[in-house]
């Protein structure tokens, strides 16, 4: 009972605090040129504006959003939110971003991983087509289903698969393939056909399956784990398409005179260089582009993959181009669920798995707004409905149609007049001959389509994230336009005004200290006392340098080092460390004793113009900011409620 009542103060608190942090980012924080921003806008972009651990202090950070909000609203009041180039990109910020918002997150889950489960399973498939275009009339599509299920029955009977396949099949590559695909997997066959040939057992044929080039009739031959992707060289011989047998022969004696220099030790690239006749990749060797299962020629790509080990090569292999040997370079397996996940979510936009979850989403729009079908409208529609109509041929009579919605969702309703026009504009979409079935598919896409569209009109008001973000993007956009003709755009065009920055901060940039000297060491300590009296003896005289090298040069090799020269604060450090401001002194010189004789000082002045243009760029930029800033807080009113202010710092201080 204890821990139960603890449990339920705990409860209660949690709940009051998160009430109360709702309640707080309504509440209106402050206004800028009469524009309010509620606290949670604010506690956002502070949240997003510094690391974990390292938070800003709260009023500098207010100072730069009231900052930033003072820019945004001068845009505002020049028009730059009226331009089509913002409302365009602003458009087009939104639609990306409410994709995000607009399916199921938990039915893309699943597809992904269904995708994913697809991707590391590969299927060897042979198929029959009967040719049937996307817009077949009626009769000619019976005609193609008949023959395809003619054909299926052939093959259950018994007769061989490519014998019916040589017989039967449209697909022109069967003369070289038999009806045979080879192995495929994920995203590498259009959408119907991967699904049905996924959903079959080995050794299984499919009914007649439905794609936008007619009938398939569907064997899986194997079921096996990817291989992975390959990256091969190889060695070409080619035989054109209808070649004499003549040319074929040679291009198999020349392959096997290639395979046999390549066993006795030859370099396969140099012979690829040589023999090869796929040009594209002879001159690199022979090295052809990653690729798996379903992305090249099957006769080609499974004799690869098949390579045991790296460095390895075949026997030739024949294929429909030629013979080849090929080499393996390197193998890589398949990706993990996480390593593959963008490159999933990639094929999914490009594919009708999106739609899926799109359907989904609908459905549980549909709970949510309550949807509800007028049946008796249905009924009419369906009762109504010809091959004319379904064909877009024909109209429905509006005198006898019923009035009303057919169907409701929200308190928001859908009339029987704006349905019947959908359909009618529609004609072909919907591949059936039967009404009922026709109707119901119509009102599925009708009401995917207004469902989703409000759900779209609702987004900032149903997800605060949501509102916060078209914000920014919007605020962002604004920003970026009007900084760059108020700041970084004038501080490029307008010369006369940087020049005259300059001419006021010139002083802040100056050249080194610095000094013209020349420095005499001695490279012999025990000698440097002799050397220093020699030195100041003869300072005066026009040939001092003749004289010390004369003097200390001992048995043909001199101990004087004479170095004159420019030097400035910071090129040597023990140049560094001695008085300026006296002309002789004896000091360390690149480790010997030696004297400095400093001839001029060298007084820091302003660079010129052209060695400091890009200071002084960014300099104007922040002259012209801070100029700007002054003149929007004279210009445009500001207020803080001070009692939400307070409530926000509570709430980051314990969040």
């Amino acid at each position: 009972m204890k821990n139960r009542l603890q449990l339920s103060v705990i409860l209660t608190f949690l709940l009051s605090w998160i009430v109360s942090a709702q309640d707080l980012s309504d509440k209106i924080l402050l206004t800028v040129a009469n524009d309010s921003v509620p606290a949670g806008e604010f506690i956002r972009m502070y949240s997003k504006s510094f690391e974990p651990g390292n938070p800003s202090e709260l009023d500098d950070y207010l100072e730069q959003f009231i900052n930033f909000k003072l820019k945004v609203a001068d845009a505002v009041a020049a028009g730059y939110d009226t331009t089509l180039a913002f409302i365009t990109e602003l458009r087009g910020y939104r639609n990306q971003l409410a994709q995000n918002y607009l399916t199921d997150p938990e039915s893309k889950e699943k597809l992904l991983n269904k995708a994913y489960q697809r991707m590391i399973t590969e299927i060897n498939a042979w198929h029959i087509l009967i040719a049937c275009p996307a817009d077949a009339l009626p009769d000619d599509t019976l005609k193609a289903w008949t023959k395809a299920i003619e054909v299926r029955e052939r093959i259950l009977q018994g007769e061989p698969f490519e014998q019916v396949a040589k017989s039967a099949s449209d697909d022109p590559s069967v003369k070289y393939n038999g009806g045979n695909l080879g192995y495929f997997s994920a995203f590498q066959m259009i959408m119907p056909f991967e699904d049905a040939a996924y959903s079959l057992k080995q050794g299984a044929i499919s009914d007649p399956v439905r794609t936008p080039y007619g009938y398939h009739v569907i064997k899986v031959a194997d079921i096996r784990p990817s291989e992975g992707k390959v990256k091969v060289a190889h060695i070409m011989r080619s035989i054109p398409p209808g070649a004499p047998e003549s040319i074929a022969l040679a291009a198999e004696d020349t392959i096997n005179l290639v395979y046999r220099k390549l066993l006795e030790g030859a370099d396969f690239a140099s012979m690829a260089a040589r023999y090869s006749d796929h040009r594209e990749s002879s001159v690199n060797g022979g090295e052809l582009n990653w690729f798996g299962a379903g992305e090249i020629s099957s006769d080609f790509a499974e004799p690869a993959l098949a390579i045991m080990h790296n460095g390895d090569f075949t026997k030739p292999v024949r294929t429909q181009y030629g013979w080849h040997i090929i080499k393996r370079l390197d193998k890589r397996a398949p990706g993990t669920f996480e390593e593959s996940r963008s490159f999933l979510e990639s094929r999914m936009n490009q594919s009708y798995l999106n739609s899926e979850g799109k359907k989904s989403f609908v459905e549980k729009l549909m709970k949510e707004y309550n949807y509800s079908l007028n049946q008796a409208a249905f009924n009419w529609f369906v009762l109504n409905t010809d091959t004319m109509i379904i064909k877009g041929l024909a109209h429905y009579d509006r005198q006898r149609m019923p009035g009303g919605a057919i169907y409701t969702f929200d308190s928001r309703s859908f009339s029987t007049s704006d349905f019947a026009r959908d359909i009618e504009k529609r004609g072909m979409m919907i591949d059936t001959r039967n009404p009922e079935s026709f109707i119901s598919q119509s009102i599925e896409l009708s009401v995917s389509d207004q469902i989703l569209k409000y759900e779209d009109s609702r987004l900032e008001d149903k997800y605060p994230d949501f509102r916060y973000l078209i914000k920014e993007f919007h605020d962002g956009i604004l920003l970026f336009e009007i900084s760059g003709d108020k700041v970084w755009n004038r501080s490029q065009d307008d010369s006369s005004g940087l020049m005259n920055y300059y001419e006021s901060n010139k002083n802040l940039y100056l050249s080194m200290e610095g000094i013209e000297a020349s420095i005499y060491s001695c490279l012999r300590k025990d000698k440097m006392r002799s050397f220093v009296s020699f030195f100041y003896r003869y300072r005066n005289r026009n040939d001092l340098d003749n004289r010390l090298y004369r003097k200390f040069t001992l048995n043909g090799d001199t101990i004087t080092d004479i170095i004159r020269g420019t030097w400035y604060k910071g090129d040597d450090m023990e140049i560094d460390n001695i008085r300026w401001d006296k002309d002789v002194q004896e000091i360390t010189f690149l480790g010997n004793p030696a004297i400095i004789v400093i001839e001029k000082k060298i007084e820091p002045k302003p660079l010129p113009f052209s060695e400091v243009s890009g200071e002084m760029v960014a300099g104007y930029q922040e002259y012209l900011e801070n100029s700007w800033v002054e003149q929007l807080k004279n210009e445009y009113p500001v207020k803080i409620d001070n009692n939400v202010l307070e409530e926000v710092r509570k709430y980051l201080g314990n969040e």
